[in-house]
């Protein structure tokens, strides 16, 4: 069965119910568990000084969130006696982020969430779950709401 599990959050209820199903799965396995969230770059262009500050201290608030929120959810790991790493993956794309995550943590299956909206852009560009299956060697278990 599995070893070692990577499971993204972006901290929606949807991810939850991943994380939730995913550490059952890695508990029931006794498999280790890597949470991972992924901070994409603002990609701006600012004019002044103060743009950029603005810039800087909105992209620091949205790193302290997703440390907060790996914090929270390795401490639920812990409470369920996995052993868990947190990664906070600082990437232009969430599908890459993830698959690189998982290889470099020597996970053998990525398990995360999809949600079923499709909006114009996801079907012009494909979903980070869509690009996840698509891209990954690594095998992925899919989560729907």
């Amino acid at each position: 069965m599995f070893k070692h599990i990577l499971i993204p959050t972006d901290g929606s209820p949807l991810a939850q119910i991943a994380i939730d199903q995913g550490f059952a799965l890695a508990r029931e396995a006794g498999a280790k568990v890597t949470v991972v969230t992924v901070s994409e770059p603002f990609h701006v262009i600012a004019s002044d000084v103060e743009d950029i500050a603005a810039i800087a201290e909105e992209e620091f608030h949205r790193c302290e969130e997703a440390e907060h929120l790996l914090r929270d959810t390795q401490a639920q790991a812990t409470s369920m006696g996995l052993d868990c790493e947190a990664l906070l993956a600082r990437a232009g794309r969430p599908d890459e982020a993830i698959i690189e995550a998982a290889n470099r943590s020597g996970c053998d299956l990525i398990a995360m969430a999809s949600h079923r909206r499709r909006s114009f852009v996801e079907m012009l560009l494909g979903s980070v779950t869509a690009k996840v299956l698509k891209n990954s060697k690594i095998p992925v278990l899919v989560y729907r709401q």
